[in-house]
């Protein structure tokens, strides 16, 4: 129990803190017209939950096809130990043109281990995927938990962002170096619901609508919604996902955007090619 509370605590302070770092920065997206949407999928297997790698391949191989009858482009945050097991499946991945980051090396919670571990732990993700022929540049760490070593790890071993569940109103550098930084991008909400609350899959698409009718709303320029591949295996919950991916598309003043795409535009600084990346 006390150590729940620390955490929390800890967590906390830890976002209060970098909600003032966000608000001293401008808007790097703030000349774009409409809200960027970055949809992502946290792809586990059983590395997160025992016994799960064999669906979350088959329904990966399912939302390929959901993502492609839409026209969308996202990105997958894959742990890099499931994508040795799963070659082929992440293949399909890069093949289908989807952004490839990393969800750590083996699904470690980062903040319980050592600095020289969180270090080790990034590094090693990034050469796994580099030897399968993946570049990456983007990192979310399992279950959200992060702190000043995990960031200092990811700028060392040269990530260029980071996706964090937060509620800061539009992405930011969380770190400066002579060579751009990290850029933090801020995750709106997920699909969790349906295994915390039992949410049917009509509720958890509602769900997902209201946070992207609030950021229209809200004028803001990005808002970022993940799922997990094993999670939308349920029956109902594909044709919730492709019914929101339509409703998604089709709505006015909005552009679909995985991470990467994002980042570098925004590190471009050139409207062009930030206007050319919509998915």
């Amino acid at each position: 129990m006390l150590v729940s509370s620390l955490k929390r605590v800890r967590r906390r302070v830890q976002r209060l803190r970098y909600e003032r770092v966000c608000a001293r920065q401008p808007n790097p997206l703030a000349q774009h017209p409409g809200t960027i949407v970055t949809l992502f999928y946290d792809v586990e297997g059983d590395f997160a939950r025992a016994g799960k790698t064999a669906v979350e391949i088959e329904t990966l191989g399912r939302i390929l096809e959901i993502e492609q009858r839409c026209g969308i482009r996202s990105t997958y945050n894959v742990v890099a130990r499931f994508a040795l097991e799963a070659r082929a499946a992440v293949a399909e991945i890069a093949r289908a043109g989807q952004e490839i980051a990393s969800h750590s090396y083996d699904h470690s919670i980062l903040t319980t281990l050592s600095r020289t571990a969180i270090a080790d732990n990034a590094r090693r993700a990034k050469q796994t995927f580099a030897e399968l022929g993946i570049e990456i540049s983007g990192h979310r760490s399992p279950q959200s938990d992060w702190d000043d070593r995990v960031l200092d790890a990811l700028v060392a071993s040269g990530y260029r962002w980071s996706a964090e569940n937060g509620a800061e109103p539009y992405p930011y550098r969380i770190r400066r170096t002579d060579e751009g930084g990290l850029w933090r991008f801020v995750v709106a909400g997920d699909d969790w619901a349906y295994q915390a609350s039992r949410c049917s899959p009509g509720a958890m698409l509602a769900q997902w609508q209201r946070i992207v009718r609030d950021a229209v709303a809200e004028r803001r320029k990005n808002v970022a919604i993940g799922f997990h591949a094993w999670v939308e295996a349920e029956p109902g919950r594909l044709q919730a996902l492709e019914d929101f991916f339509r409703w998604l598309v089709a709505l006015d003043g909005v552009r679909v955007m995985p991470f990467g795409d994002v980042a570098r535009a925004i590190n471009q600084s050139k409207a062009p090619e930030l206007a050319a990346a919509d998915g």
